[in-house]
C-alpha cells in the first residue's frame, strides 16, 4: 500500500507545473521581442520604435533588473522592479506591469491585453 502510495505522489509532483520561479530569471539575460496591439493606443511611430529598438532584459537577485534598449547608435540603461506572482507562478510584475507568463522554448512569452513580450534567454 506504501508503495502505490508513493507512487501516486510521485506522478502528481512530477505531472504539475509549477509555472515561472524567481532561479529561472535570476542571474540571466533576455533579448525581448515586442508585439504591441495598435488599436490599445499606440500609433504608427511608436510601433515602429518598437520594432527597431533591440531590447535585453537582464534579471538580477532581490527582485532588481537592468533593461538596455539600442536604436542604432543610441542606447539607454534603465532598472526595474520585478517579481513572480501568482501561487503557481503564473505572472510576472516588471515595474507597474503584470505580465501573464507561458514557457517556450528557450524563454517566455509575457502578455497584457495590448502587449505581447517574448523574452529569449542568451547564451543558455
Amino acid at each position: 500500500m506504501k508503495k502505490i502510495l508513493v507512487i501516486g505522489i510521485t506522478i502528481l509532483v512530477t505531472g504539475c507545473t509549477t509555472g515561472i520561479r524567481d532561479l529561472d530569471l535570476e542571474n540571466k539575460q533576455f533579448e525581448a521581442t515586442y508585439n504591441v496591439d495598435s488599436t490599445r493606443g499606440l500609433d504608427s511611430a511608436d510601433r515602429a520604435r518598437f520594432q527597431l529598438t533591440k531590447t535585453i532584459y537582464s534579471f538580477g537577485e532581490n527582485g532588481v533588473g537592468t533593461k538596455h534598449a539600442q536604436v542604432g547608435m543610441l542606447s539607454t540603461d534603465s532598472t526595474f522592479k520585478w517579481a513572480i506572482e501568482g501561487d503557481k507562478g503564473e505572472s510576472l510584475r516588471i515595474n507597474k506591469d503584470r505580465y501573464l507568463v507561458k514557457e517556450q522554448s528557450k524563454g517566455y512569452r509575457l502578455m497584457t491585453d495590448s502587449t505581447m513580450l517574448i523574452l529569449r534567454l542568451q547564451n543558455p
